[in-house]
């Protein structure tokens, strides 16, 4: 008689991936220098990681200005998520309107559209700053607000990977009457994620470079959660002998067989099979999964710990001028080193 399967309690995982190149700093610096000139900010996280896509510098460097929160690709997120947080945030942040959507949808993106439009009630010309960690989907939202708002294409570059955006661009009219500009800025990452298993679901929804966190190690992760979720659908999907498993390698070799990813010599391509399994998480086709904890509890704790960030913040900020200063030597040699070339 088989054992029923008991998939696993808890996901060790103590390693704490960090991503912030020198466009980040310099996007973040030109976002505050630009600020004076902004009306409103619209800040989009990924329903995925309602709360792992929060990047606390926002907070420093916004302060007062009006903002909006947008929780994108809510298309793939658990729609029972959009209650509690919606309850969290009329407690704590009141004043702030959040909204739901998805690029791939017109109804979300004209909510966004009709609540900005409040804004420009009193002045001609509307300014909007659009801000988020990597690949929440700010350039398709603005490709999506321009085209219902003007009937125009792309605007904004965009791509599976992060950091495609990689310089605050000029402005871009989403908006006739009344006139609405919106300003598209890279994705910037938080210096340094404290929790290692808060940078593994910010890399396994596309944040962080996939070959940073390592594709193996974030199916191991997304494994732990399917079947958390009691979803075993991959053992039919993929033919996984023995049915359920917590055995990665298994998983991925199964993977490697139904998709023919194999090397020279026969051997499975357990990275290609990786990045194939990573692939259909992120088109939603293991189903619709919030990976944060969003029940009253845990958001209560969440916002209760973190209402001013305060030391993610200083630590996010000594890592950010240490990066900057990093990248500013590097281009100092780089341009002495493009002078000596020159005079030889």
């Amino acid at each position: 008689m088989t054992s029923p399967f008991v998939p696993r309690t808890k996901f060790l995982y103590d390693r704490v991936i960090n991503w912030f190149p020198g466009h980040m700093a310099k996007g973040l610096r030109v976002i505050s220098e630009r600020l004076n000139s902004v009306d409103l900010i619209v800040e989009v996280r990924d329903a995925r990681i309602p709360l792992s896509s929060i990047n606390p510098n926002f907070e420093a460097t916004i302060g007062r200005k009006p903002r909006m929160i947008v929780y994108n690709k809510f298309d793939l997120a658990d729609p029972s998520s959009k209650a509690p947080l919606l309850d969290a945030f009329s407690r704590y942040s009141p004043h702030t309107p959040v909204l739901f959507t998805s690029s791939n949808t017109d109804a979300g993106v004209r909510r966004i559209l009709n609540r900005a439009s409040t804004y420009a009630d009193k002045i001609p010309m509307l300014t909007v700053m659009v801000v988020g960690m990597p690949n929440v989907g700010k350039s398709s939202l603005i490709n999506s607000l321009r085209r219902l708002g003007v009937g125009k294409g792309k605007a904004a570059p965009t791509g599976a990977q992060p950091g495609i955006t990689r310089n605050v661009v000029g402005t871009i009219k989403v908006l006739e009457d009344p006139t609405i500009y919106l300003i598209d800025t890279p994705g910037v990452m938080v210096p340094h994620i404290p929790q290692p298993v808060e940078s593994l679901k910010v890399a396994v929804t596309g944040g962080i470079r996939d070959h940073l966190a390592d594709e193996q190690v974030m199916v191991d992760y997304l494994l732990y959660r399917l079947n958390q979720f009691g979803n075993h659908d991959y053992v039919t999907q993929f033919r996984v002998p023995d049915g359920p498993t917590n055995d990665c390698n298994l998983l991925l070799e199964s993977v490697a067989r139904r998709i023919g990813a194999v090397v020279k010599g026969g051997d499975l391509d357990l990275t290609m099979a990786a990045k194939y399994f990573l692939k259909q998480y992120r088109l939603g086709k293991f189903g619709q999964y919030t990976l944060d904890d969003v029940s009253p509890e845990a958001l209560e704790r969440f916002f209760s710990e973190s209402r001013d960030f305060d030391k993610d913040m200083s630590a996010s900020r000594r890592q950010e001028k240490k990066l900057a200063k990093l990248q500013a030597r590097k281009e100092q040699r780089e341009r002495h080193s493009k002078i000596m070339t020159e005079v030889v």
